[in-house]
């Protein structure tokens, strides 16, 4: 069986991944004062992290984010309506976070397609991208669909990311942080840990980046499944990754070879610049 694998771009797998492994990318849309572009498409990750910090300094209003419509999703979709041979598998933004997954099954419905196959990813950003590219990989074995169907729900259970957050005011904006907790935070220096499943949740505050990165590597090595990969990601915070690969290189059993996927426009507007954590799948 041939698959065909398609996400959206909050999962931040690069376009370098996505080329050797073919898949497709649908791009969402962060909006600067009224403009739309397109996410990888009429904006770069670098270009929208200048901007958002020029807003974050200015004291503008912050971007906004818009879904993928069901047209985009019937033109992508409409691409594979006549190739029974290939099964598509679509793994998008969590069904809670965006309106993104329920125009995806909208446009499968009427199109009448029975080859497209939409699980809930329950998951946003370089975590949804470790489903994608565990899946990606697992496809080129050509496994039957319930051998795929299996393995993707297998990923969907086990992925795990922690991350901690570098600009407060971002995680404000977007509901996570009440006034009060962003204003104690940063005179603080506190380093919210955040996790995802189906929503995003603070799940421990730390004094200092240092102590955010200890905190991740140690839940890391207590958790994961090392018969998997671990990815990275972040937003403009590579001296954080550096540290992972290097200091915690033993502690965290790598091998050199892992992948980053920087945190795209979508999710920095939620993120803010200097997040960067780790995606794992946990132990079953």
């Amino acid at each position: 069986m041939k698959y065909k694998i398609i996400t959206d771009s909050t999962s931040d797998v690069t376009k370098e991944f996505a080329e050797k492994y073919d898949v497709s990318i649908l791009p969402l849309q962060v909006i600067f004062e009224g403009t739309a572009y397109k996410a990888g498409v009429d904006i770069t990750t670098e270009d929208f992290y200048v901007r958002l910090r020029e807003c974050l300094a200015e004291g503008k209003a912050l971007p906004t984010t818009s879904q993928i419509s069901e047209e985009e999703f019937k033109d992508e979709f409409e691409l594979y309506a006549n190739k029974p041979d290939v099964t598509v598998i679509v793994l998008l933004i969590a069904k809670e976070m965006s309106g993104t997954y329920s125009s995806a099954l909208r446009a499968v419905k009427e199109l009448g397609m029975t080859n497209v196959i939409i699980p809930d990813s329950r998951q946003v950003t370089f975590s949804l991208g470790a489903i994608v590219a565990e899946a990606a990989k697992f496809a080129q074995t050509e496994p039957t669909v319930e051998e795929m169907t299996a393995k993707i729900d297998d990923l969907i259970d086990r992925v795990q990311i922690y991350a901690s957050i570098g600009d407060l005011r971002c995680l404000r904006a977007g509901g996570r942080l009440s006034a009060l907790a962003m204003t104690l935070g940063t005179m603080l220096k506190l380093k919210p840990i955040i996790e995802i499943r189906d929503k995003v949740d603070v799940v421990a505050k730390v004094i200092s980046q240092g102590k955010a990165t200890r905190w991740i590597v140690d839940k890391v090595a207590e958790e994961r499944d090392d018969t998997l990969p671990i990815y990275f990601g972040s937003s403009e915070a590579p001296q954080i990754l550096d540290e992972f690969r290097t200091k915690f290189k033993d502690v965290l059993r790598l091998s050199g070879d892992e992948e980053e996927f920087p945190l795209g426009p979508v999710v920095g507007v939620h993120a803010g610049p200097g997040c960067a954590g780790i995606a794992f799948f946990k132990k079953k």
